[in-house]
């Protein structure tokens, strides 16, 4: 079949482009232990990288142009700051001298044979090949575009290429006024951010030359937002603002008719919706795609014809030997020259593992890439960020304030650092200098997530390391007791009874970075902030609880921020008071209580907060004008069949019907909306409804799958560390072990986790064991309720010599005054392991099994 493809690819007729090869002798064969297919950015790096650490000729670059150029120096030779001549060197100058250089490129790729042919008849053999081709442009998928970027009086140019961006700088300069316009094409390019900047360029040169009133800028993109990252988004929105340019999304070029000086648009919703834009000046980003051989190479190609590699370790996902990088991987990073630099590192260190017959790749490349956005001349934002959009900056600023240390970087220190390092394989990106900026973001343990869990570890463990050797990341500056959300939805506590300042409940002099965690990465020992820290470990405690995700059911975020809706839930501090007002303001009718498939912290709860509610209404005598519905999509009210029976029993003697297997799927003013397990639809109308809302860890874990397992922590449920990385260990709500998600579990989880880090820090076995414990204190009415205590597999395990399913006054006390004082005071410091100690005092016969 590759013979076949090759057959039809060696026929196809090549758009012009700028090759140039002078190979003396036809149908030569090559062989070589390194192919570099492509002499750009990455191919360069890539090639000087292995021909210092293999013997001469073992390198064989396949590059057909004698030229070499830092393309975004493009934007600003667009902009009259420089010329193409300086953005250009001799392909001899940049590739290393070690590597042999065939003048030729490749026609198509024999993958099972490891063979390479190219156009003037050469077949090359490698053992391992790097493909390194880039994006060509695309110009005749829009018509009449081509013959307007040759025509030097059509007004249409681009900045994409050395041919044409000095017509950019001619079109602006020689520009009186009218219309100017600005595309983004409805395919991947390189340097997504390079279309504004030009914009941003124009309008700053028709401004210092006094003719900016009498220009209409307009800016149309196929993207829904005008950046990728939110961050510099939101700036740049107020920079187009600044400059009154009109910002067309979705809007994609289709035509140019130079004639009638018309571009012609359709909408990417809609394509039977055209738009035609009259233009005195046209700057077009063109189509882009990958080469035609390696479009038709299908084997090692998605769909889309890049190529398919592992986008953390840029191997090829079906070709161990083969890797790729660049702008014609299928990676969803930004394609820049800073993503090449630091791909390089990944591919140059897996590559060797893989010669050297390693199975595990340890590189991973984290989707960085930069974008230095010149908004004017002498101004610049530079963004930073690595895959999912999260900003990952350098310097000890805000990187997305127009500066003008980053536009004289843009414009002098980054093709310094191009020509002289990087090309020649020594950059790999900006880590060094977030090293040397941040040299003490180095810790012994860092704990993130100052909940219950993160504040019991670090207390236990500050008594045996120095200040210095720990640090607790938390965004929040106030932590929360949420088990009293609850009392303050049924009017028991008041609202600032449930919290402190995070400050005053840490160890006076441990680190504490008010920051959040935007991506760990257990590889290097190092997690990475929102601010751009980048802190590392040698032992890590993940302690990030859940989040509530209402977003998941439509119509549930928006009714719980309006005051006039009686939607609540006390499973947030924004609407636990919500919850009270809710329920005083209750005069009858239908209430709704729910609960969601997704498992949650202190599943109890949502049953607690509906017997309050029951016996407010009861005293309130309207509760005869009312009817109560509890909705699940379990089969039990509860997992453990001695409360499950219990709480059947209560919620029977007060008339509440339970609904099962029904799961609440969106909510509106009136009406609540419900699918069945057989996939029925069931609408109940509401006068008072109080949600659960689904849950589930923080993005920073669930996106990292080399931690998490199905979104969560992938712990082992005995010893609570991590299975694959023996230095992270896990506390709480966020871990996969099979308990119930309680404070209770915390207690006992922080003395199992602090032994055992200690041990695993010194060598010695794990000896510490997590038993699965928890415990629910469900109130019942606002003097009794029922305290249910467990261990893995639902194994009772009481505390007192009595029945706990049944209802007592003891539980309301406990739940209202002795467990916020153990909160406060012994959990969160370190001091308290859980009741086994008075267990086994005042229940040593283990009488809590009897139900009488």
């Amino acid at each position: 079949m590759m013979n076949s493809l090759c057959r039809i690819s060696y026929r196809t007729k090549i758009a012009p482009m700028r090759f140039f090869s002078v190979s003396a002798v036809h149908n030569a064969n090559h062989s070589c232990k390194v192919l570099v297919i492509g002499g750009g950015s990455g191919g360069c790096t890539i090639a000087a990288k292995f021909a210092r650490r293999l013997k001469k000729g073992s390198v064989i670059v396949l590059e057909p142009s004698p030229d070499h150029y830092y393309q975004p120096l493009f934007t600003l030779v667009g902009a009259g700051v420089t010329s193409v001549a300086a953005t250009r060197r001799s392909a001899k100058s940049v590739l290393p001298s070690n590597a042999t250089w065939v003048k030729d490129t490749a026609q198509c790729i024999d993958a099972e044979n490891n063979v390479v042919k190219t156009t003037e008849g050469h077949e090359i053999k490698y053992d391992y090949a790097v493909i390194a081709v880039g994006l060509q442009y695309n110009y005749d998928k829009v018509p009449g575009l081509r013959d307007a970027l040759n025509d030097k009086a059509s007004c249409v140019s681009t900045i994409y290429s050395p041919d044409y961006c000095e017509k950019t700088w001619s079109d602006i300069r020689n520009f009186k006024g009218g219309e100017a316009v600005f595309t983004y094409p409805d395919t991947p390019i390189k340097c997504p951010g390079a279309p504004q900047k030009i914009a941003y360029m124009a309008d700053s040169y028709f401004d210092k030359t006094a003719i900016r009133s009498r220009v209409n800028i307009t800016y149309n993109t196929c993207l829904p937002v005008i950046f990728g990252v939110k961050k510099y988004a939101d700036i740049l929105m107020e920079v187009v603002k600044k400059k009154r340019i009109n910002v067309n999304y979705k809007t994609v070029l289709k035509e140019v008719h130079a004639d009638k000086k018309e571009a012609v648009f359709f909408v990417a919703d809609d394509k039977s919706k055209e738009i035609t834009l009259p233009y005195d000046m046209l700057h077009v980003t063109p189509p882009m795609y990958t080469p035609e051989f390696l479009r038709n190479s299908l084997d090692i190609v998605d769909g889309s014809g890049y190529l398919d590699v592992d986008k953390f370790t840029l191997q090829h996902r079906k070709y161990s030997n083969i890797y790729g990088i660049g702008d014609c991987t299928n990676t969803p990073n930004s394609k820049t020259a800073a993503a090449i630099a630091k791909q390089s590192y990944v591919v140059e260190h897996n590559l060797l593992s893989t010669m050297s017959g390693k199975q595990s790749l340890d590189q991973k490349y984290n989707g960085y890439g930069a974008c230095p956005i010149v908004t004017q001349y002498g101004k610049c934002i530079l963004a930073e960020f690595v895959y999912d959009g999260v900003p990952r900056e350098t310097l000890p600023i805000n990187q997305a304030r127009e500066s003008i240390m980053a536009y004289f970087m843009k414009r002098d220190l980054f093709p310094f650092l191009y020509w002289h390092f990087m090309l020649k394989g020594y950059y790999h990106g900006p880590e060094w200098v977030r090293q040397i900026i941040n040299p003490l973001a180095k810790c012994k343990v860092l704990v993130v997530g100052a909940g219950a869990g993160g504040c019991s570890v670090i207390w236990r463990l500050h008594k045996n390391l120095s200040d210095k050797d720990m640090i607790i990341i938390e965004p929040s500056a106030v932590h929360y007791y949420q088990p009293l959300f609850t009392l303050i939805g049924a009017g028991i506590k008041k609202f600032p009874q449930s919290h402190k300042p995070i400050q005053s409940i840490l160890p006076s002099k441990v680190m504490w970075l008010k920051d959040q965690v935007d991506e760990f990465d257990p590889c290097n020992n190092a997690v990475f902030t929102h601010c751009g820290l980048r802190v590392r470990y040698d032992t890590l405690v993940i302690g990030v609880g859940l989040k509530n995700d209402y977003d998941k059911i439509p119509g549930l975020s928006r009714y719980l921020k309006d005051p006039q809706v009686h939607v609540s839930t006390i499973y947030s501090p924004q609407f636990c008071t919500k919850c009270w007002d809710n329920v005083q303001r209750f005069g009858g009718g239908h209430s709704i209580f729910t609960f969601p498939k997704e498992v949650g912290k202190c599943s109890g709860a949502a049953q607690k907060i509906m017997y309050l509610a029951h016996d407010y209404w009861k005293k309130k005598k309207i509760i005869k004008n009312s009817s109560i519905t509890y909705t699940t999509p379990k089969e039990t009210l509860f997992g453990i069949p001695k409360y499950a029976k219990a709480l059947n029993q209560v919620a029977e003697s007060r008339g509440i019907v339970v609904n099962y297997k029904l799961e609440l799927k969106e909510v509106t003013a009136r009406n609540a909306v419900f699918i069945g397990n057989g996939g029925q639809t069931v609408i109940l109308p509401y006068n008072f409804m109080h949600v659960t809302p689904p849950m589930s860890p923080p993005t920073c874990l669930t996106k990292c799958t080399e931690l998490a397992s199905e979104g969560y922590l992938e712990v082992d449920k005995h010893t609570l560390q991590h299975k694959r990385y023996s230095n992270v260990f896990g506390i709480g709500d966020c871990i996969n072990t099979p308990n119930s998600k309680t404070a209770a579990a915390v207690a006992n989880q922080s003395n199992v986790v602090a032994q055992n880090l200690w041990n695993s820090m010194y060598g010695k076995p794990l000896i510490a064991k997590y038993d699965g414990y928890g415990a629910c204190p469900i109130l019942t009415s606002y003097k009794r309720g029922i305290i249910a205590e467990f261990t893995y597999d639902g194994k009772i395990a009481e505390t007192l010599p009595f029945n706990q399913a049944k209802e007592r006054r003891i539980c309301f006390y406990l739940q209202n005054n002795v467990f916020p004082y153990l909160y406060w005071n012994r959990l969160l410091k370190g001091k308290w392991n859980g009741p086994g100690t008075i267990r086994k005092m005042i229940n040593p016969f283990a009488k809590q099994t009897r139900e009488k």
